[in-house]
């Protein structure tokens, strides 16, 4: 009875939890997505339970070699009952043999052990900084399909009330049938804007559920806005961030320090190991004790090739600690360019072209109501309006997506 309510009640505990993994909570922020991925991302689990199998591997190289016990027991008369006497005619042979290990083999096997765990634990923290700027360029995607969309529908609308304000021109006289149906074909821009927008944020919402590990994400939500924010950044500073803290680089620079010790270790295997084996032996009723020291010659075998191996991957280690360095600090400057790039073409369009494309429209729209311009004119204002409203937007957008990038080259958390 006992053994089915314990059965029952992990399997209701199991299914609780599958449940509350396949519910997304309704509206998370950024921090909240951080905070789920990091702890419930199948990648990192997997990458987390790899790296403690990694680990054992210092336990295993730990580890003394076992004594080996001999047991010889000989000239038992099996076929001669009569002329068994295990006290005077058999000859007992009992030996326990022990391997010395020298040249500091245990040690060198720790310490390579454990630099390869170092390495292990710095490509995880590597593999979590990739999976943090996909969600944080997927969540900024998510914000942004959403601001557009409400976009979409707030343009909409707007342009078909100015359909149905030129539908009463049309009754009234004032413009003609082919005016009015150019008038009513340009919603289809609209229309479009507003099918892309919701086709977005359904694959933003999708795309950031699979980052989180849910496998029904059609209740979640995003909670966000894209304010740019101003930030005192210098490049020097944040290339002295990303050599102190990406976690590639660093296990650019711990694979040297693994790669030495395997140097160490190779050099170690070529010592010679000491075999000392104390024997006791009865031969009838003489009892002797003896001992037993072995060793191989190391005549032609010195470990030379595993010693020459380790040191090329050495030397091939820190050519590639020099590479990664480099490639650090060209991440930093591109990502860097990105950022002054995304923040020049932002400023423009909060500053200048969104109020001017505004203030054109709104013109355009008086003059065509009055009938001081042509309708093409007036369309195309309305065109233009819309496309800097949306590059007004995306801007934004791109601004945060390059602040992540930099935040991503340099190990750093930039957005406070």
């Amino acid at each position: 009875m006992k053994k089915l309510l314990f059965m029952l009640f992990a399997g209701m505990t199991l299914a609780v939890s599958a449940l509350a993994q396949s519910a997304p909570p309704q509206r998370i922020t950024l921090g909240d997505a951080l905070r789920i991925l990091r702890t419930s991302s199948p990648v990192l689990r997997a990458n987390q339970l790899h790296m403690e199998a990694v680990q054992a591997g210092e336990v295993t190289a730990g580890l003394r070699v076992n004594p080996v016990a001999s047991l010889a027991n000989q000239d038992f008369r099996v076929f001669s009952p009569s002329r068994l006497d295990p006290a005077n005619a058999q000859e007992f042979t009992d030996s326990l043999a022990f391997t010395f290990e020298r040249g500091g083999k245990r040690q060198s096997r720790v310490a390579s052990a454990r630099a390869t765990t170092k390495v292990q634990r710095d490509l995880n923290a590597d593999a979590q900084r990739q999976l943090e700027l996909q969600l944080k360029t997927t969540f900024v995607g998510f914000v942004l399909a959403k601001q557009q969309l409400a976009l979409a529908k707030q343009n909409l609308a707007e342009y078909q009330q100015t359909e149905q304000a030129n539908q009463l021109r049309l009754d009234a006289g004032d413009i003609s049938q082919t005016d009015f149906d150019r008038i009513r074909i340009d919603e289809a821009r609209f229309q479009s804007d507003l099918f892309s927008a919701q086709a977005a944020v359904g694959q933003a919402r999708a795309q950031l559920g699979a980052l989180l590990g849910y496998s029904d994400s059609r209740s979640l939500d995003v909670e966000g806005a894209l304010d740019v924010p101003q930030l005192p950044l210098t490049l020097d500073t944040l290339n002295t961030a990303a050599l102190d803290r990406r976690t590639d680089y660093l296990a650019a620079r711990d694979t040297v320090l693994k790669n030495s010790a395997d140097l160490k270790l190779a050099q170690a295997n070529g010592a010679t190991d000491l075999t000392l084996q104390p024997e006791y032996k009865r031969n009838g009723p003489d009892n002797t004790v003896g001992i037993t020291l072995a060793f191989p010659l190391r005549i032609y075998d010195r470990n030379q090739g595993e010693k020459l191996r380790a040191q090329h991957e050495l030397d091939s280690s820190r050519f590639v600690e020099n590479a990664t360095r480099l490639q650090v600090l060209s991440d930093v400057a591109q990502a860097w360019e990105g950022y002054q790039a995304a923040l020049s073409a932002q400023r423009l369009y909060s500053s200048d072209y969104l109020q001017r494309a505004k203030d054109v429209r709104e013109r355009m729209t008086f003059s065509y109501e009055h009938g001081a311009t042509n309708l093409l004119d007036y369309l195309d204002a309305v065109r233009a309006y819309r496309d800097v409203e949306l590059s007004a937007i995306s801007a934004n957008a791109q601004v945060l997506t390059a602040i992540h990038q930099l935040s991503f080259a340099t190990a750093t958390e930039l957005l406070p």
